[in-house]
């Protein structure tokens, strides 16, 4: 029923206890495809050397982690694809949950679990559609957007999709390094239903080096790109303007991430990025609110801006203090 698909790039440390904890599932997949993204540091021998009968290997140059999945989509055999990174581990019984979860709630274009992000061994914090990891509420179909609004509702490494309907909507972006899963599960959402446990399945180490957990606490600060998923988050606010359009949830979502990018470039005293994001996604229509819309003003305002950097500058330095 299951293909489990494990990109891999330079994770000779973690891919042998991912791998494991495929293997150690209660219900086990029919296959593991572990697609090698150009690795440089011996992961594909690791993962070689296991001599599994289960794992198949796809080697493809680096392409990035999105080509790998989609690599991974297209070689799966089964109706359902499963993804797990290379670094993050399942916990025994998530493909039997999400077995479960399929079967009550056939048709869905995304089923998905809880999880705890943890520190190698250390657990940290759960993450889910429940208040806390014992919440007794039941899976089912959710509000995919409205609990997106409250807290990560699943991780990439607890999802679960019909191959087929992946594969309809192209996959995963290419080339999109960052909220390239958000993007994704978006899409799928927009689709169709979202089948979802509260149930944490999954442990997501933020402790490993190049997480993209690490890129949005540095980089993303100094270069505040436009991400691919905030131009699709403006192009479908856009196009479903009006009463009956979308979702209310995905209006509110989106309007909640696209300010926060404007808001963040301008806490950091970046105000060009402000007009820009601003300007090229033509948020200015989309109403994000007045705190948003005074950063646009700002941006356009070259003698007000050093004015209002040191003003953030104050700002900052309080909440360093307290």
């Amino acid at each position: 029923m299951f293909t489990a698909v494990i990109p891999l790039h330079d994770k000779a440390a973690t891919v042998g206890r991912t791998l494991d904890s495929v293997l150690a599932q209660s219900l086990p997949p029919a296959e593991i495809v572990v697609v090698n993204d150009g690795s440089t540091d011996g992961g594909d021998a690791v993962v070689r050397g296991r001599c599994e009968p289960l794992v198949r290997v796809v080697d493809q140059p680096r392409r990035g982690v999105s080509a790998a999945r989609n690599a991974g989509l297209r070689a799966a055999t089964s109706p359902f694809v499963a993804f797990l990174d290379a670094d993050d581990r399942w916990r025994p019984r998530f493909l039997a949950r999400m077995h479960d979860l399929i079967h009550a709630h056939p048709g869905a274009g995304l089923y998905g679990a809880g999880f705890f992000t943890c520190e190698g061994d250390a657990v940290k914090r759960y993450h889910g559609i429940g208040r806390s990891a014992a919440d007794p509420r039941p899976a089912g179909v959710v509000d995919f957007f409205a609990a997106a609004l409250r807290d990560f509702p699943l991780h990439t490494s607890t999802t679960v999709v019909p191959r087929a309907a992946a594969l309809a909507l192209g996959g995963f972006p290419e080339g999109v390094t960052l909220a390239e899963d958000h993007l994704f599960w978006a899409r799928l959402a927009l689709a169709g239903p979202v089948a979802i446990t509260p149930e944490p399945l999954a442990e997501y180490d933020v402790a490993v080096t190049g997480q993209a957990s690490e890129y949005w606490r540095t980089a993303y600060r100094d270069r505040f790109e436009i991400l691919e998923y905030h131009r699709f988050l403006a192009a479908e606010l856009e196009r479903r303007r009006g009463p009956g359009a979308g979702p209310a949830s995905f209006t509110a979502l989106a309007r909640r991430e696209l300010a926060t990018a404007v808001l963040q470039r301008a806490w950091w005293g970046n105000f060009v990025a402000v007009a820009r994001i601003w300007d090229e996604l033509g948020l200015a229509t989309l109403g994000l609110g007045p705190a948003a819309a005074a950063c646009a003003w700002v941006g356009r305002q070259p003698a007000a801006q050093p004015a209002v950097r040191s003003l953030v500058a104050v700002l900052r330095s309080m909440r360093r203090r307290r």
